[in-house]
């Protein structure tokens, strides 16, 4: 099973939530920076241990400049740009995001994105490029179906285990099973039963469980489409 987004640099323990994730059966994880120095402290993570997986990128609260980034692309174990996207539509974040968005293009790399209720300027910047993650998804049907449409991939994390969260189950009840992926976001958005406790890639099964309960199909199929997608879309065995 892959977790398709979480922190790993945020770990002080690093070795024994790797071994806790592989002991559950989590195969890889895509550990996502989310600004220069992130980004190189991701990288070495990736090299350090088999399963994990880089993502490089600036995100929205940084004021760091993505071109930095460019010079650690050729890494082998790069497998997307970000996390990215707009936590508003500031000039400032859609001038961030347009120069990952071109940075992706170049290198043709998928588009890890974060998304804070910016649908429509996020479907604007993006356009028609096919390789991008919705990371921690919430939007609404509409929304999920025109990145579908798109080819893009929907990611869910803790928040589909909330019990407020009805809407967004519904979502995910809809997502066709080759454009699903599961993720923690650990160290952040524990999912239930575990809610106020650290969160880490070995609860990606957690979310795995719940969203085989949403669409009535087992555990274990979840768990190999979205191996599977993940696999497809980042380019790793």
């Amino acid at each position: 099973m892959i977790d398709s987004h979480c922190h790993l640099q945020e770990f002080e323990d690093l070795q024994a939530v790797i071994g806790n994730a592989s002991s559950a059966g989590i195969t890889g994880m895509i550990c996502c920076g989310t600004d220069v120095e992130s980004s190189k402290q991701v990288i070495q993570i990736a090299k350090r241990f088999e399963s994990v997986y880089a993502t490089i990128g600036v995100h929205p609260e940084s004021n760091d400049d993505p071109l930095e980034i460019e010079n650690l692309i050729n890494f082998p174990k790069v497998v997307a740009i970000g996390e990215c996207g707009l936590d508003t539509d500031n000039p400032r974040e859609i001038k961030l995001l347009k120069m990952q968005v071109d940075l992706a293009k170049r290198h043709n790399l998928p588009l890890m994105i974060h998304n804070r209720k910016q649908d429509k300027k996020i479907l604007e910047i993006l356009g028609d490029y096919p390789k991008v993650i919705l990371h921690c998804f919430t939007g609404d049907m509409v929304f999920m179906k025109e990145c579908v449409k798109r080819g893009w991939y929907i990611s869910f994390g803790g928040i589909v285990t909330f019990k407020s969260s009805h809407g967004l189950r519904d979502v995910a009840k809809a997502v066709p099973e080759d454009k699903l992926l599961v993720e923690t976001d650990a160290p952040y958005i524990t999912p239930e039963p575990l809610r106020g406790t650290r969160n880490e890639p070995r609860n990606v099964k957690i979310v795995a469980a719940k969203i085989a309960e949403i669409r009535g199909t087992s555990i274990n199929q979840i768990e190999e489409v979205t191996a599977r997608n993940a696999r497809r879309l980042f380019g790793i065995a």
